[in-house]
């Protein structure tokens, strides 16, 4: 049986960008993001419906950054 898919608000983003050496994927508004905890991807489903799937942080040479939005508590990223 596979590995349940965790569900996460990241909705005190204002965006997130994965970098893979250089070169730089952004989703504006990123909403939710699903993942399996030992899974080697991720989807990240934006403001406007459109779901992201990319590399887990540490695949593909994959670098996960983000800018959180104003007044969102440390403990909420």
């Amino acid at each position: 049986m596979s590995e349940q898919l965790i569900e996460q608000s990241i909705a005190n983003e204002i965006w997130r960008e994965y970098d893979f050496g250089g070169r730089v994927y952004r989703i504006n508004l990123p909403s939710k993001i699903r993942f399996r905890v030992s899974g080697t991807t991720h989807r990240v489903l934006d403001s406007e419906g459109v779901v992201h799937c990319a590399p887990a942080p540490g695949f593909c040479g994959c670098v996960v950054r983000w800018a959180k939005k104003e007044g969102t508590p440390f403990a909420e990223w």
